[in-house]
């Protein structure tokens, strides 16, 4: 939830009722939580939410258009001339947008439909320019369309834009259950690196707005809300300023499954945070008959048909599934339709054991906050109209109850099940030649099947996504009987044992007892991985301690120094890394200043196999390579290339990443025997973790291709000296 809520909630946790505060400690069922909150929700914190939600605004505003037109303007000064093509785009589809929902004469209106399918053609927006262009041909009249509640439901609209799986298992693993491990997932024969295990469809998905965080096309701007899918040229929501997607397919799913609500909630979904709008667009798409039924069973008052699962989280691992009666194979037990995936995702454990009685507060202050607005807007009636029976809503408010308590749990749930979606996007510092590829999160989830994975710190799994599809593949030989492993975060190659203990304790409640954590108990500090600091006396590498000081293992020397000046240190040189990298194209010579400063720094402070001594070299390497010095970028990326081999291993993502870097700086050097290997190399690792259709591999491809041929040409390669 965002900060500013988030300390609203603290400071009225403080100064709750004795009586209430008891309550909450006692460790209350959801329903039980969700009624005192609903108590103690004052028209004061409405008033406060009123206030954050206004910074917000998603109501339609003109000067947005100006906005678009300014940022154009100042891309195509800046030469970057695909962005500003599309900044001017959103200004075009604004007003052709506003041109249409305030009665533009029927005599022109083709006019600004042809333009508007010119763009989408020319954009990629095939369904949407297909839908303008054969409604032009038919000369069918465009009345302005005003959104409504939906008559139905939608639920098709996921299957109509691409033919997806909900959920689809390899026969090569199964699922298991054991006291010690829960339930999980184990290889029943060997698995090979890259073989796709898993692949399974979102439950529900928000995307994660950047805003003001990222100074050109934020997240909001850039995918879809619907579906993720990237847009040059969104299509804009017809009542809100906020939500875009990529087709007015899309569009109109939305609207339909959760966007008639969430519209018209508006700032205070965005004020409140990812975690609130994705636990109701998880209630929306499962609908309250569905979510009631899942009630009823939680209690114990309802029963599923036969073969459906029941899910129960497990404190120690992520999940536990009650016995199935199809035992047949992994596929065949796991739930593939909507309802028995919602039944999952409700029978997670909400954990209200082990959170927090203040944090429980905040989600449920959160949850009466939703329900309150949503019944002052007059939205009460439209939810359960449809969606319940007259009889279950005899009770006055019983619909937003149903929707309330669901919405707490989803809520509490959320902190060890929710699943980022990420992507590699492209950092753009510096435009410079080489491309720099970034992970990024761009969305929050919820995902049933994926759940199942328990964790570990060195994990037999990688992940990637595809829109709202995740795609679990061996990243090593898994042999027979062994389980599939997945990391929730805590990576051994950047955390120390303690470091991601304590991570896994406060998140997901568990103590880990993983190979890798076995493996390193009893030692202390920093692992070997991670790097070393230096005696600024001796040149030795300082002993870690459970003290708060590193010191020298050298009896003649004998130098104590805190911790906290070491990381002081660190720190202040990450700051001039990333000064340089900034300054990299447009001030080269200030960049490599800077990096010098900061090697000589690092030569005295830290070991020649610490982190940030790849971090500076992969900086100058970049800088070099925007000058076009493909010599010495070469040099100083071979050099960062060790380095990550190093700390993630000659197997990892992080290596492919770096040498997909050094393919490019060899290729535009023409470094042909050397770049043909360095991609190859780089195509193994990257398809193997990414898959054989990811964008750089792609690259990669076509690069081998056209290196082969210059080989032909090159009978030798000009001469890279591998030293300086």
């Amino acid at each position: 939830m965002e900060s500013q809520w988030r300390r609203f909630c603290a400071d009225r946790w403080r100064r709750l009722g004795s009586r209430e505060r008891r309550q909450l400690e006692q460790g209350l069922g959801v329903g039980d939580t969700l009624s005192v909150c609903v108590g103690e929700l004052r028209s004061e914190d409405m008033a406060v939410l009123a206030q954050l939600s206004a910074q917000y605004s998603t109501q339609k505003d003109p000067r947005v258009e100006l906005d678009f037109k300014q940022r154009g303007n100042a891309l195509f000064k800046q030469k970057d001339y695909i962005q500003a093509v599309a900044s001017y785009s959103k200004e075009c589809l604004v007003d052709i947008e506003r041109a249409q929902a305030h009665n533009y004469p029927h005599e022109l209106l083709h006019k600004i439909l042809a333009r508007r399918t010119a763009c989408l053609q020319h954009l990629g927006q095939a369904d949407g320019a297909s839908d303008l262009g054969s409604r032009e041909k038919l000369g069918v009249t465009a009345v302005p369309r005003i959104q409504t509640k939906p008559t139905d439901r939608g639920a098709p609209c996921r299957q109509t834009k691409t033919s997806r799986i909900l959920c689809n298992i390899s026969p090569s693993i199964a699922v298991r259950s054991d006291s010690s491990r829960g339930r999980h997932f184990i290889a029943t024969e060997e698995l090979r690196p890259g073989q796709v295990l898993l692949q399974e469809e979102a439950f529900a998905a928000v995307l994660v707005p950047e805003g003001t965080r990222r100074e050109l096309f934020p997240n909001e701007d850039v995918y879809c809300h619907h579906c993720l899918e990237q847009t040059e040229l969104p299509v804009p929501c017809l009542t809100c300023s906020f939500s875009s997607y990529c087709s007015e397919l899309c569009q109109e799913c939305a609207w339909n499954q959760y966007h008639w609500l969430e519209c018209s909630l508006g700032g205070l979904l965005l004020a409140l945070g990812t975690f609130s709008q994705l636990a109701l667009r998880t209630v929306l798409l499962a609908g309250l008959q569905q979510v009631e039924k899942a009630e009823k069973l939680e209690s114990g008052a309802g029963q599923w048909p036969s073969g459906e699962c029941s899910v129960r989280m497990n404190p120690d691992h992520r999940v536990e599934l009650s016995s199935c009666s199809r035992t047949s194979g992994a596929g065949d037990e796991m739930p593939r339709d909507s309802q028995s995936r919602y039944q999952m995702i409700h029978s997670l454990l909400t954990h209200t054991k082990w959170q927090t009685p203040e944090h429980r507060f905040l989600c449920g202050l959160t949850t009466a906050a939703v329900c309150q607005e949503i019944r002052r807007m007059g939205l009460e009636s439209q939810l359960v109209s449809e969606w319940l029976e007259l009889d279950a809503v005899s009770v006055q408010g019983q619909g937003l109850r149903i929707l309330g308590v669901a919405l707490l749990r989803h809520l509490l749930q959320l902190g060890c099940n929710a699943q980022a979606i990420t992507t590699f996007r492209d950092t753009g510092v510096g435009h410079s030649h080489v491309t720099e590829m970034e992970e990024v999160r761009i969305a929050t989830a919820f995902y049933s099947t994926v759940s199942l994975l328990n964790h570990s710190c060195e994990p037999n799994t990688s992940i990637t996504f595809h829109n709202t599809t995740i795609t679990v593949r061996a990243s090593q030989h898994i042999p027979a009987g062994q389980e599939v492993l997945h990391c929730y975060g805590p990576h051994l190659s950047r955390m120390a044992v303690r470091a991601r203990q304590r991570a896994l304790r406060l998140q997901y409640f568990f103590h880990c007892q993983c190979t890798a954590c076995v493996r390193e108990e009893g030692t202390v500090g920093m692992d070997s991985v991670l790097g070393q600091f230096l005696c600024s006396h001796c040149g030795m590498e300082l002993q870690d301690s459970e003290e708060a000081h590193y010191t020298c293992p050298t009896s003649s020397c004998g130098l104590i120094i805190s911790k906290q000046a070491l990381f002081q240190q660190v720190k202040e040189v990450k700051g001039q890394i990333g000064v340089a990298r900034h300054l990299s194209t447009q001030h080269p010579d200030e960049a490599l200043r800077l990096l010098c400063e900061c090697q000589q720094l690092a030569h005295t402070l830290l070991s020649n196999r610490h982190p940030l001594q790849g971090e500076i070299e992969d900086c100058l390497a970049q800088v070099y390579a925007s000058q076009g010095n493909w010599l010495a970028a070469a040099q100083h990326l071979r050099k960062s290339k060790d380095l990550v081999q190093i700390r993630y291993g000659a197997q990892s993502v992080e290596l492919g990443k770096e040498l997909f870097k050094l393919a490019q700086i060899l290729f535009n050097g023409h470094v042909v025997d050397e770049a043909l290997t360095v991609t190859v190399q780089a195509e193994n690792l990257l398809s193997l973790h990414c898959g054989a259709e990811h964008e750089m591999v792609i690259e990669l491809r076509e690069m081998k291709s056209c290196l082969r041929t210059l080989a032909s040409q090159f009978a030798v390669s000009p001469n890279f000296n591998h030293k300086e």
